[in-house]
């Protein structure tokens, strides 16, 4: 598997319905086909918060899912698989071409999900301004470095939650203020209320999919 592709999944749907999609730091390569008709292929957004997405009856769709901060010709990409008529089993022999990662952008990601627990910190690891590290990593990922720091916080603390876990201990061990702080987080990124995620195992699988720390 190419390294830039780091997870796929499937799934068919025989009736009209919703489901929530949580932000994981990744964007997915997905083919849509409704009933026997053609592909619609297109690659996912970033998602800042938890999204509601409409699913059509009779529909089967297939992702890919692209590693943290890939760099995605996304126009080429889609314009090569529309002349190819490429599908969902051919994409591991071509995403290489038009999915790439820079090194500086991994060691920056890596670093803000390694608990550093600010830019500073992060900036003097790898070595670089605080003002450098800003830039670099806004213009590569489009989103800025406070992004992906709290949103890997978000997530290490949403798949640290059990029913016996005191929600106090949670948020002093990944860096939250206090206890509404990550309360506020958690309603920011997905939705939810701490205690609402330990009753919602389709968000909690998906937490425990591959993405972003």
């Amino acid at each position: 598997m190419d390294n830039n592709l780091i997870a796929s999944w499937q799934a068919e749907y025989s009736r009209t319905s919703s489901t929530v999609i949580i932000p994981d730091g990744c964007r997915d390569l997905i083919v849509k086909t409704l009933g026997n008709g053609k592909p619609n292929w297109f690659v996912s957004e970033l998602f800042d918060s938890s999204e509601l997405v409409q699913i059509e009856a009779n529909s089967q769709w297939v992702g890919f899912r692209l590693s943290p901060g890939a760099q995605i010709k996304e126009q080429a990409l889609l314009e090569y698989i529309e002349a190819k008529q490429c599908h969902a089993q051919d994409v591991e022999s071509f995403i290489g071409e038009f999915v790439s990662s820079e090194s500086s952008i991994e060691e920056a990601l890596e670093c803000f999900a390694c608990d550093t627990g600010s830019i500073k910190q992060s900036a003097a690891q790898l070595g670089v301004s605080v003002r450098t590290l800003q830039r670099l990593v806004l213009h590569k990922t489009n989103r800025t470095p406070s992004y992906w720091l709290q949103l890997a916080r978000l997530r290490k603390a949403a798949r640290s939650l059990t029913h016996s876990t005191l929600l106090a201990d949670v948020a002093h061990n990944h860096g939250f203020s206090d206890q509404s702080h990550m309360n506020r987080e958690f309603q920011r990124w997905l939705g939810l209320t701490p205690v609402q995620l330990l009753s919602s195992p389709a968000i909690i699988k998906q937490l425990n999919s591959k993405g972003y720390a």
